[in-house]
């Protein structure tokens, strides 16, 4: 039987032959796969046809690895506007970006920070806040996320 991570790099690979990233991957119930979730970056814009097409083909794939068609959902997306940012790669896309960031551990008594993504090091990342920019190691980092504040306030006014 093929394990979570060999299906990961096969689909990783298909991805990268087509010059598009693997952000995430969520594999529900494994081995009994139920939904195979496949989150995809690109510097270029990720459309419904390039999705919908991508969707067929690691449908195929995955097929062809073993697995029953029509057992499982395959459902490909981009990683979304306010996408989470779970790995070192995750914030190296985000340069720039208004992230904001919960901590296991507080920093002078905060356990969340705003601000803008100014640098990425191997351990560490620093935000721009409004008041100072703080050095925060990513082992501390319990959760992180792209805020899209623009598109909160246009709802809301």
């Amino acid at each position: 039987m093929i394990s979570e991570k060999e299906i990961q790099q096969q689909i990783d690979s298909y991805l990268r032959d087509e010059n598009l990233e693997l952000y995430d991957l969520n594999i529900v119930n494994f081995p009994n796969i139920s939904k195979i979730e496949v989150f995809i970056y690109s510097a270029d814009n990720v459309n419904l046809d390039i999705t919908t097409r991508l969707n067929k083909q690691l449908n195929r794939l995955v097929v062809d690895l073993g697995f029953e068609n029509g057992s499982f959902d395959m459902i490909v997306s981009s990683p979304g506007i306010e996408r989470k940012l779970k790995s070192f790669r995750h914030f190296q896309l985000s340069l720039g970006e208004l992230i904001k960031v919960k901590l296991f551990n507080p920093i002078n008594n905060i356990y969340t920070f705003e601000g803008d993504l100014i640098s990425v090091e191997e351990e560490n990342i620093v935000l721009k806040t409004d008041t100072s920019e703080i050095e925060i190691n990513i082992s501390n980092i319990k959760n992180a996320k792209i805020e899209f504040k623009k598109f909160k306030e246009r709802v809301k006014g």
